[in-house]
C-alpha cells in the first residue's frame, strides 16, 4: 500500500460521497473514514459506502476532528499519508501527482489548491495564504522553505511519509479548533527534504456552519493554548519567523488585564498549558503595555 487518505466526517454524507468519488481508484491506495458520532440515520448511510480499500471507523462519542484523525493514524498502511476534509474534494491531475511521487526521496510533498463555495462553486479566498506561501517559496527558497514547514498548518495539501509520523510519534491535538497546527509544524520540522508542487490538486470549499467557521469561548481558549505551544516551539528551536497569529492573541490577552481580569487569569493559565514560562508571558504583557503607552504618548 503506497497511499493512505484519512477523512474525518460528521453529518455530511453527500459531501463525503463527493470527496470519496474524487479520489482515484488504485490498488495501492486506501481510504480511512472516521465518523465523529454522526446522527443514527447518517451512520446507516455510511455503512452502505461501497469502495475497495475503504475502512470505516464509527466513534461512539463526539470528540472532534483531531481525535478522529488520531484514531486512524495507527491503522494507516500506506507509505504516504494524506488528510482530506469530507466537504472538500480532489481535482483532476491528482492521480498523476501520486504517480509522480510514489518513490520520491522527500519526506513531505506540499501541493497547491483552489477554493470554491460548496454549493455555487463560485471562487472563494480560503487558500489565498497558501498561494502566497508557494509564491514566496519560489521567490526565496530559504525563507519559503521555512514558511511551508512552519506556517502552513492545515492538514490538507501535504503528503507525508508515514515513517516520519511514526518515528516522531506525531499526533493531532484534540482541541475544538486548530487541532492541525502542531501536526503540521512537527512534520515540517522533522522532514529532511520537502518538495513544493505548484499544481492545484485539492479544492477547499467554503460552507456555512462548518467547523472552521465555528467560534466561541472554548474555541478561543483552545486557540490561545495552541498558539502558545506554537510560539514556544519557535522560541525553543530558534525558528526565524514571525508569528502574527500569536502576537494578536497576546495583544488581546494583555488588554484583558484591565478590561476583564477574570478572563485574563483563565487565558494566562491557557498560555501556561501551551508551555510558555511565567517569565515569557510577563515579558509579553510588559511589551504590549509599553507599546500601548507609547501610542498614547506619541498620539
Amino acid at each position: 500500500m503506497n497511499f493512505t487518505i484519512i477523512i474525518p466526517h460528521k453529518n455530511i454524507p453527500l459531501l463525503l460521497d463527493r470527496m470519496i468519488k474524487s479520489i482515484p481508484m488504485r490498488d495501492d491506495l486506501e481510504i480511512i473514514v472516521v465518523d465523529d458520532h454522526s446522527d443514527a440515520c447518517v451512520v446507516e448511510q455510511l455503512r452502505n459506502l461501497e469502495r475497495e480499500n475503504l475502512s470505516l471507523i464509527l466513534n461512539q462519542e463526539c470528540h472532534g476532528a483531531g481525535y478522529a484523525r488520531n484514531c486512524a493514524l495507527p491503522l494507516a498502511k500506506g507509505k504516504w499519508v494524506l488528510f482530506a476534509d469530507s466537504d472538500d474534494f480532489f481535482n483532476s491531475g491528482f492521480n498523476d501527482f501520486l504517480n509522480d511521487y510514489t518513490d520520491s526521496d522527500a519526506d513531505v510533498i506540499y501541493f497547491n489548491a483552489n477554493s470554491v463555495d460548496t454549493v455555487t462553486f463560485e471562487p472563494s479566498n480560503r487558500v489565498d495564504h497558501l498561494h502566497e506561501f508557494i509564491e514566496e517559496y519560489h521567490k526565496d527558497k530559504n525563507k519559503g522553505d521555512l514558511i511551508m514547514r512552519y506556517l502552513f498548518t492545515e492538514p490538507w495539501c501535504k503528503m507525508v511519509k508515514r515513517e516520519i509520523i511514526e518515528s516522531y510519534q506525531i499526533k493531532f491535538e484534540e482541541t475544538s479548533i486548530r487541532n492541525d497546527v502542531k501536526y503540521s509544524y512537527l512534520v515540517g520540522h522533522y522532514a529532511a527534504n520537502i518538495i513544493v508542487d505548484d499544481r492545484q490538486l485539492y479544492c477547499v470549499t467554503t460552507r456555512q456552519n462548518s467547523l472552521s467557521r465555528g467560534k466561541g469561548y472554548q474555541a478561543a481558549l483552545d486557540e490561545l493554548k495552541v498558539f502558545a505551544g506554537w510560539k514556544k516551539f519557535f522560541v525553543v528551536h530558534k525558528i526565524p519567523l514571525e508569528l502574527p497569529k500569536f502576537d494578536l492573541c497576546a495583544y488581546n490577552f494583555t488588554r484583558h488585564l484591565w478590561k476583564d481580569n477574570k478572563l485574563f487569569r483563565v487565558e494566562y493559565g491557557k498560555m501556561r498549558e501551551g508551555g510558555l514560562s511565567h517569565r515569557f508571558i510577563i515579558g509579553q504583557i510588559l511589551k504590549y503595555i509599553y507599546k500601548s503607552m507609547s501610542y498614547k504618548i506619541l498620539g
